[in-house]
């Protein structure tokens, strides 16, 4: 039986392990990729990969108007893995990187869910939802990721009660720290931002860059490796009925279970992250 697979962002860490699980299981996969660069990236590590697609999730009327081009007829399932991960104080953070972080990771999920809808009915496919441990717990230093993440939260509820009532399954996957190419420029990135830093600054931001820089490198060793993520796309889509969501890694199973704690609590917990 021939099944068809569309992975948005799939030149990504996860989203190349997620593509390449899925052609192992026998399915056809339709690949989005930003650009050429990532399409031949793509190809390097999963040559075979049918139609490869360019899609910047930065517009989403733009990613709607795409994805329906393309006609598909019907998807057994369809996987959003793209996103993009700002940093720094939420206090100086630019407000164009919000938008920019939510139009990626929230407002084109919408955008995808309202696309693929069609195909989704007629194989009674199921849409899965990479989310985060920060769509529970509002980690500091990560604002404009974490508002993301909690409104694909809520946009994931509202999709699974609209879309069961058309036979498609909607699923969050809520990983925890994985080793991905994000997480690399997060810690260049933030290192750089840091030395460059005004002494005023320094005085304000300082210990905020010094303990995000530490909770990372800390954490480093435990990340879940792409692949994890992946084996737990397959068991979402083959689990009858599947769950809502799929905690993946110890660290996202103690931060949702954490999020049911009082807020005080939760700023405990979070405060200690980053201590020495």
């Amino acid at each position: 039986m021939n099944r068809t697979a569309l992975v948005v962002g799939a030149a990504g860490g996860m989203g190349t392990e997620i593509t390449k699980l899925l052609l192992a299981k026998g399915y056809a996969v339709i690949a989005t990729v930003l650009d050429d660069k990532e399409a031949a990236q793509l190809q390097a590590a999963a040559p075979k990969v049918g139609k490869t697609v360019r899609l910047d999730l930065s517009n989403a009327d733009r990613v709607l108007t795409e994805l329906k081009r393309l006609a598909i007829p019907a998807l057994d399932a369809a996987v959003v893995c793209a996103a993009i991960g700002p940093t720094g104080p939420l206090e100086t953070a630019p407000l164009t990187v919000l938008r920019r972080t939510l139009e990626i990771n929230t407002v084109a999920a919408a955008a995808i869910y309202q696309a693929c809808m069609p195909a989704l009915c007629a194989a009674k496919g199921r849409l899965i939802l990479i989310s985060s441990f920060a769509g529970k717990v509002g980690l500091p230093f990560i604002g404009h990721y974490v508002a993301s993440k909690h409104a694909l939260e809520g946009l994931g509820d509202v999709m699974r009660r609209e879309a069961k009532q058309r036979g498609v399954d909607v699923i969050l996957i809520e990983p925890g720290g994985v080793k991905t190419p994000m997480v690399a420029g997060q810690l260049e990135g933030v290192a750089r931002d840091r030395a460059a830093l005004s002494p005023a600054d320094a005085d304000r931001y300082g210990a905020m860059y010094d303990g995000f820089l530490t909770l990372v490198k800390r954490s480093l060793a435990d990340m879940l490796e792409p692949s994890v993520v992946a084996q737990a796309v397959i068991v979402a889509l083959q689990s009858d009925p599947p769950q809502a969501r799929y905690q993946v890694g110890e660290d996202s199973k103690f931060l949702c279970e954490a999020a049911r704690k009082s807020d005080s609590e939760i700023d405990a917990i979070v405060a200690g992250f980053s201590a020495a």
